[in-house]
């Protein structure tokens, strides 16, 4: 093997990498389609009104209104059609266990104290990570985020049903490399390979904070915070080549890349119940997508194959995303008697994309979605000596329009680049939840 032939395969390499090389933004699987059945009936739009188990990710401080302690269990399923340039866009279909802890006790003087989780276990992954070419256009946004663990334990102070505050933290593991280390060579004419792998998996944490009151009947109000996450890849990969009378030397892989990028938000809620029977409920939610400035995936090749050791590495542009506003309202009239009682839901909302327009090297698909929801409740509420508790089965539909659209780039740096994109996201969730 020449050093030429070595130095065509070590660029070629390196530009497969690069090429290789994109860091997914995201968000919550639990934002896109709610914690629970009554959430994803209701568009997620429950920061004012969630108690209980649901509370744990919609509003931390709604796990001290409840009266008993609860468990809740649910699970969703959905299915992508979404497409790029007129093709099946090949996005893995959602699907995953839902599971909600609420345990209020009572301090005496009107006042609560509550601990709780908000757990979602993807059927397919803990989580995914996914490096998908640069050039290639695919749904920045979609892609790996419906696919990850959520891990939210929170606890919550109340007075009375009167103002309650609540905080805890959202976790996830980034995945750092101590030592991945390969040796490739050749002993009396035949290859051996040798590999050694020790990856850490620290954990991160994102802050949570939330605030509930009513300042009459008929009038709740809710704030939540929660902090900038993301699972950060750090991946330093050695090759170290022995092919005595032909090539030694070290192959340096250096990949640096986040997954499951979460901006920092806050949402401002209100519910009004216009009768007694009647609910009608609403967040506003900024997003700081501003913030996420990892683009493409840094990467560098440090290749000294016995030649003169080029460096080479990615060129990194920046994402651009920009902050944005999205809405959400939801309505529920409730019904039945003393035995069991019956809630019928709706909801609509309206989610902006962050994403600027793809007219450089990355090919980022996205578009403006359009959500809406539909879905029913049962509570099965005085049932002795069978039940000594209420029990709740809730089920929530989801449609989300992903807006269609057309990409064009800079015809005179990217000619022949243009794509189109959008589509349906098709979700139905079902949860059950238990007082005790």
């Amino acid at each position: 093997m020449s050093r030429r032939v070595v130095t065509a395969w070590a660029t070629a390499a390196t530009a497969a990498l690069a090429t290789l090389a994109a860091a997914p933004a995201g968000a919550d699987p639990l934002d896109d389609f709610g914690f629970g059945g009554a959430a994803a009936a209701t568009a997620g739009a429950r920061a004012a009104t969630a108690t209980g188990p649901e509370a744990a990710h919609h509003n931390a401080a709604g796990i001290a209104l409840g009266d008993h302690p609860a468990l809740m269990v649910g699970w969703g399923a959905g299915t992508m059609q979404l497409d790029i340039d007129g093709h099946d866009a090949e996005l893995l279909d959602p699907h995953g266990a839902s599971i909600g802890i609420a345990v209020p006790v009572a301090l005496g003087g009107g006042w609560t104290v509550a601990g709780g989780l908000a757990l979602y276990l993807p059927d397919q992954f803990l989580a995914r990570v996914q490096l998908i070419p640069t050039t290639e256009p695919h749904y920045v946004l979609l892609d790996n985020d419906p696919h990850r663990v959520v891990v939210e334990p929170v606890a919550a102070l109340a007075y009375g049903d009167r103002f309650a505050i609540g905080a805890g933290a959202s976790v996830l593991a980034d995945a750092r490399s101590n030592q991945i280390v390969f040796d490739v060579g050749v002993v009396a004419g035949e290859k051996v390979g040798e590999a050694q792998l020790d990856i850490e998996l620290p954990m991160r944490l994102a802050p949570i904070l939330g605030v509930w009151a009513r300042p009459s009947d008929r009038v709740r109000l809710g704030a939540t915070f929660r902090g900038e996450l993301s699972l950060d890849l750090v991946l330093d990969i050695l090759a170290n080549v022995q092919v005595v009378g032909v090539v030694t030397g070290d192959a340096l892989v250096s990949l640096r890349a986040s997954n499951y990028f979460t901006p920092a938000r806050g949402t401002a809620a209100a519910a009004v119940d216009v009768t007694p029977d009647l609910t009608i409920e609403g967040d506003v939610t900024w997003s700081h997508w501003s913030s996420f400035d990892a683009g493409v995936a840094d990467l560098q090749v440090l290749v000294a194959l016995d030649i003169t050791p080029p460096l080479v590495s990615s060129q990194t542009p920046a994402p651009g995303f920009h902050d944005t506003f999205s809405g959400r309202a939801g309505v529920e009239w409730r019904g039945g008697g003393r035995r069991t009682r019956w809630a019928l839901r709706g909801g609509w909302g309206w989610l902006p994309t962050p994403v600027p327009a793809q007219t450089g090297l990355t090919s980022f698909a996205d578009g403006d979605r359009m959500l809406v929801t539909l879905g029913a409740g049962v509570t099965l509420a005085d049932w002795a000596p069978i039940l000594t508790r209420p029990i709740d089965v809730d089920v929530g539909l989801q449609w989300q329009h992903v807006a269609h659209q057309l990409t064009q780039k800079d015809v005179d740096l990217y000619p022949g680049q243009a794509f189109s994109s959008g589509g349906d996201i098709l979700h139905a969730g079902v949860s059950t939840t238990i007082r005790f």
